[in-house]
């Protein structure tokens, strides 16, 4: 039977309309795929920063009690040297994130001015803390706000 006489007679209608349907449904599922993998993405992204924040924050607050507060555990009279340079504590791999990666680092700004620069990657996502502490380890050191 030619093709103009099944369309004239509607007997090929419903194979036009699920095939349509079909093409319709298919476009839909892919779609709805590609926003969901989008979704997952981005939370993962959230995730990473949150932990890359989470991991420096930790860190930074860790070793300002360490600068600033003395050790009574070891009768120590002042709290952790600073020098310039020094890196304090360089980490990675920690449990439930592989790829995470965590650096303290002390540079001398002033004559006793010092910086704490903690970086924390975790993925593509990087935060860095600063703390900055003006004293001597003889005399100890102050927490400075600028």
């Amino acid at each position: 039977m030619p093709v103009s006489k099944v369309l004239k007679s509607n007997k090929g209608s419903s194979l036009v309309l699920i095939s349509a349907l079909t093409v319709i449904i298919i476009a839909l599922t892919v779609s709805l795929r590609i926003t969901a993998g989008m979704i997952m993405a981005s939370a993962n992204n959230q995730l990473n920063q949150d932990q890359a924040y989470e991991l420096a924050v930790s860190l930074g607050n860790s070793l300002e009690s360490r600068i600033i507060n003395p050790d009574t555990d070891t009768g120590a009279a002042t709290g952790l040297e600073l020098i310039d340079g020094d890196s304090l504590v360089s980490m990675s791999g920690f449990e439930g994130m592989p790829n995470a990666m965590v650096e303290a680092v002390v540079n001398k700004e002033d004559a006793d001015r010092y910086v704490l620069t903690v970086t924390s990657n975790v993925g593509r996502a990087t935060y860095i803390w600063k703390g900055i502490y003006k004293g001597s380890a003889a005399k100890g050191y102050k927490k400075c706000l600028e």
